[in-house]
């Protein structure tokens, strides 16, 4: 496999240790990184402006993902090798107190697994994340968490530690409730309702969570009916924002997600996916714009302001708290 420069020491790079029980097939690559943390270009200060990602590959196998593109300037091939070979930053945690330590982030929003799932099978078995969200809450950092697995449901008493120093996030990924669209492009994630279960715990925990409702899948998950309900449901489970995403490919998956669309999807429908993905990475701007007002829409029937509002406000609200002349107002 080859190295990046700067994230990871080669002369530190472990042999692969024998998978545990329950990962047949999947090869886990660890590595100590140099660095976690990833600046964001042109980001605003006091906004989302890094990223952080303790796994490289992911065992969700989402056959859009995005983040495949990545896994060839790794050394591996960005179909059955993004699903089956995962890299694992061992010394996350440790790497994130000396940066911290520094304060790197300064006031700015930390974003963790914007890449690939923090809790992604192989996070059961390394448990990278307590040791982060640990840190995070040490040094007050602002953060969001990306997912689409259950498996944060172990951690939500860290995360409710966090939000009481903190401004938290807990993002679900959901773009949709059926359950023959979430087999067939991302087999590997939790089903849909446990991750509204998953919103519903975290909210009774008193940690914010919202929805990102993402990807909308043309002609698979975004009849209006269909899009009413799945905002419908993120409400009931206590959401506090929405934010909507349509299906964009990447080079790097193009090849993967089609192949996939064509062993396991109705042949019409894959027709229609290949059709409108071969020019272009993404659907017509009016196309985006449509699908997007008509959730931003569903969504404030229930109250739910938009994502960037809602981060926005919060940051808002931390300004005022910090101000000795507010706080006793």
């Amino acid at each position: 496999m080859n190295s990046r420069p700067g994230l990871f020491d080669v002369a530190e790079v472990m042999p692969p240790p024998t998978p545990a029980p329950g990962f047949q097939g999947i090869t886990f690559h660890e590595q100590r990184a140099r660095t976690l943390l990833n600046k964001i270009p042109g980001a605003r200060p006091g906004g989302m402006a890094w990223t952080l990602n303790p796994y490289r590959g992911c065992t969700h196998a989402c056959t859009y993902c995005f983040a495949r593109d990545g896994h060839a300037r790794l050394g591996f091939d960005t179909g059955g090798g993004f699903d089956t070979q995962v890299v694992v930053k061992t010394n996350a945690a440790d790497v994130l107190r000396r940066e911290l330590r520094g304060g790197k982030t300064g006031d700015d929003w930390v974003m963790v697994g914007t890449a690939t799932d923090c809790y992604q099978r192989a996070e059961g078995h390394y448990r990278l994340m307590p040791g982060i969200l640990g840190a995070l809450a040490e040094y007050r950092v602002n953060f969001t968490t990306t997912t689409k697995s259950a498996l944060l449901r172990r951690d939500i008493p860290l995360y409710a530690e966090a939000a009481r120093v903190a401004k938290v996030l807990v993002m679900t990924s959901l773009g949709s409730l059926d359950e023959r669209v979430w087999r067939a492009f991302e087999p590997g994630a939790a089903p849909p309702r446990a991750r509204l279960a998953t919103i519903a715990a975290l909210r009774a925990a008193g940690v914010p969570a919202g929805v990102l409702i993402a990807p909308v899948i043309p002609h698979a998950g975004d009849r209006p009916a269909d899009l009413d309900a799945l905002v419908d449901a993120c409400a009931e489970a206590g959401a506090v924002t929405v934010y909507p995403d349509i299906m964009r490919i990447s080079p790097g998956a193009r090849d993967w997600f089609l192949d996939r669309s064509a062993a396991h999807l109705p042949p019409h429908l894959h027709q229609r996916l290949a059709a409108s993905y071969a020019g272009s990475r993404a659907m017509p701007a009016s196309y985006v714009r449509e699908v997007t007002a008509h959730l931003h829409a569903r969504a404030a029937l229930h109250g739910l302001p938009r994502w960037e509002d809602y981060v926005r406000e919060a940051g808002r609200h931390t300004a005022d708290s910090e101000n000795p002349r507010l706080r006793n107002r």
